[in-house]
């Protein structure tokens, strides 16, 4: 009998525009695709974001937020409770059940809980924010934009709940619109506007939280097109609490741990050197994390994959499909890792002559991100098929790892390069314990193992590529911004023809037909 899962539902994009095309490949291309576009575009406008502050407010300015980012992010994943990883797996997981109620229990009880937490977080932020009183750098305190923070927290836990929901009916269509471009477009628009009622860093929080509670809005439009029943109150409804939080429990565990690798090294910099250390640092990471815009482009649809395919026992195709993503998320990372890599200086130039200092940090964290994007998907691979417990383990030591190093080196570091470069090295440490232990809980529990001789062609193109792009950059000398366009050319179109020259495989051609089905579909819209 056919179920929910296998028929692609009216309102699901991806799903309907396509059903002839409904292999499990055909649905990883059409997510990836349109994720990626979401990724990149959101990368351009978070990045411009950057630059329009780090021009108007100054790098001093930038660290505080920066700092208060960290923060607001750390209480947001808090607030969730792992949520995020039950819902998506539950929703996906009782529409091929075609139970209806326990779908609408799932998505009402997670994003309701999940406001709750962040209510009582969001009081306790505001009215303990004066402690912070004496964290200050030449005039600047961090008590007023931890207060700021605090009224932004449930708009930014709420939004996030209903875009986690809507990838439960294997769809990032709508998590990409908000998340990677409305909310971002509204950001980067309103940053400047609010600029002009307050230099300070609480008009650039103001802009943040009122981009959050525009996307907050435009969430729910596009969680109750995919499900009309959700807001209906005489539609029945389902709690199955106890399977939801047997996922969420261990997972926000390994949600906090994977977000002290990526954010702890920024709050334990801000606590030793607050100011421009942090937004230093911070643009050069967040420069070096670019590469994982294909991991995350991929990880959103492959969540509910994995979960049901687990769920028929069809083993072989999920190892099958693990194996060729691991691949495509690398060759793509890999192609994003070496521009960045001969282009760092040029990169971090835009930001303001004093960001150079963060080269080096930059390079350090693009390997160890690299090598993140290498593995695939893991902890996505535990979370979906009972291994939660493993994930929990891994990004724990991981997290214990890259905050031990973060503080033995920025405690003892006498520079502020000297710092950044702790920072960088903490970071890099706990991306790379997490995805190795991940890895190999993936290798020990699941049987699958990700490289192969395939990866050869990637590599070599890459190399080659490079090479090519850096002799023209020592034979011709410009400006940052016309050096970054046209050697990032040249090695685009020579990684993408010597892919081709050295050959594609079966799913590969797959891949990328459907991947140019929805590109086209999409710029006909």
């Amino acid at each position: 009998m056919s179920t929910s899962s296998d028929r692609p539902l009216p309102n699901n994009p991806e799903a309907s525009d396509a059903a002839s095309e409904d292999t499990y490949v055909a649905k990883v291309a059409r997510g990836a695709g349109i994720s990626t576009a979401g990724q990149g575009i959101g990368r351009v406008l978070g990045y411009l974001s950057l630059v329009v502050i780090a021009q108007l407010f100054g790098a001093t300015v930038q660290g505080f937020y920066t700092t208060g980012v960290a923060v607001v992010n750390g209480l947001q994943i808090l607030s969730r409770f792992g949520l995020e990883n039950g819902v998506v797996r539950y929703v996906a997981h009782y529409r091929a059940q075609n139970d209806e109620a326990r779908v609408r229990g799932t998505i009402v009880q997670s994003i309701l809980v999940a406001l709750g937490i962040s209510l009582v977080l969001s009081i306790l932020m505001f009215a303990g924010a004066g402690l912070a009183e004496g964290w200050e750098y030449r005039g600047y305190s961090m008590e007023p934009v931890l207060r700021a923070f605090a009224v932004v927290l449930p708009f930014f836990v709420f939004m996030s709940m209903v875009l986690w929901a809507t990838q439960g009916f294997q769809t990032v269509t709508y998590a990409s619109y908000v998340q990677q471009m409305i909310r971002p477009a509204l950001f980067l628009l309103l940053v400047p506007a609010f600029y002009l009622v307050s230099d300070g860093v609480v008009g650039i929080i103001a802009a943040y939280g009122v981009s959050m509670f525009l996307g907050s809005l435009a969430a729910v439009y596009y969680l109750r097109k995919l499900f009309p029943p959700l807001l209906d109150l005489k539609s029945p409804t389902k709690f199955e609490t106890r399977a939801l939080f047997s996922v969420s429990v261990p997972m926000s565990v390994t949600t906090g741990a994977q977000y002290l690798n990526t954010w702890g090294p920024t709050l334990v910099l801000g606590a030793f050197a607050v100011g421009p250390a942090v937004a230093i640092f911070n643009n050069a990471a967040r420069t070096a994390t670019l590469s994982t815009i294909v991991r995350f482009a991929f990880s959103g649809i492959f969540s509910p994959i994995i979960s049901s395919l687990y769920s028929q026992g069809n083993m072989d195709e999920l190892g099958r499909l693990y194996k060729d993503i691991a691949r495509w998320v690398f060759t793509g990372a890999l192609a994003i890792f070496l521009v960045i890599s001969l282009l760092a200086n040029e990169i971090l130039l835009i930001f303001g002559r004093e960001y150079t200092a963060g080269v080096v940090a930059l390079l350090i964290v693009a390997v160890a991100q690299l090598f993140s994007s290498s593995v695939g998907p893991t902890p996505r691979m535990l979370a979906m098929t009972d291994n939660q417990n493993a994930a929990m383990f891994a990004t724990s030591v991981a997290a214990l790892v890259g905050m031990g190093t973060s503080v033995a080196l920025i405690w003892t570091a006498e520079t502020l390069e000297g710092r950044i470069l702790g920072a960088a090295i903490g970071m890099a440490a706990g991306i790379v314990v997490e995805n190795t232990l991940t890895l190999l809980a993936v290798k020990r529990r699941l049987g699958f193992w990700p490289y192969d001789s395939a990866w050869l062609k990637p590599i070599a193109a890459g190399l080659v590529s490079a090479a090519v792009a850096y002799i023209v950059g020592l034979l011709v000398t410009m400006p940052a911004i016309p050096t970054i366009l046209i050697l990032g050319a040249i090695f685009g179109l020579g990684y993408l023809g010597l892919l081709v020259i050295f050959g594609l495989s079966d799913t590969d051609k797959e891949f990328l037909g459907a991947f140019w089905n929805v590109a086209k579909r999409h710029l006909r819209r």
